[in-house]
């Protein structure tokens, strides 16, 4: 009875086996391809988020550069302001204690020099410096 039952439900058996069989290597096959997508995936995150370092330490750098420059700048401008104040406190001073160099510091200045000053005040081409057009005597 067993060998009877068991005969007639072999070719059933048999199927299903088969139908698990298939479909376990279609759920292999999709996992590999999960597994592979999800590789190229992380290959290309790594990849990406190695160039985004290399661009952030360009950046870094570009800011070192550029804070170096702003110091050396604000240094520099600081340097010239202070010469400013100290020739124009010694022009005061000198003012103050010699009527002759008081006349001639009140006195107008020379208008080729006045235009040569305000030119000068502009930017000029190659960073050169333009000499006075009119070079009259300087009263």
């Amino acid at each position: 009875m067993i060998s009877r039952l068991l005969g007639g439900a072999m070719p059933w058996l048999l199927a299903a086996l088969i139908g698990l069989l298939v479909f376990q290597y279609q759920l292999l096959q999709t996992a590999d391809a999960e597994r592979d997508t999800a590789t190229l995936q992380a290959e290309h995150a790594q990849e990406r988020a190695a160039i985004l370092r290399e661009h952030q330490q360009f950046q870094r750098q570009q800011i070192e550069t550029l804070n170096t420059s702003l110091a050396e700048r604000d240094q520099r401008l600081t340097t010239i302001a202070n010469d400013i104040r100290a020739s124009n406190a010694a022009l005061e001073q000198l003012g103050e204690q010699n009527a002759e160099i008081r006349a001639w510091l009140d006195r107008d200045v020379p208008s080729g020099i006045d235009s040569w000053v305000r030119d000068l005040q502009q930017s000029t081409i190659g960073g050169a410096v333009r000499l006075p057009s009119a070079t009259g005597s300087p009263d």
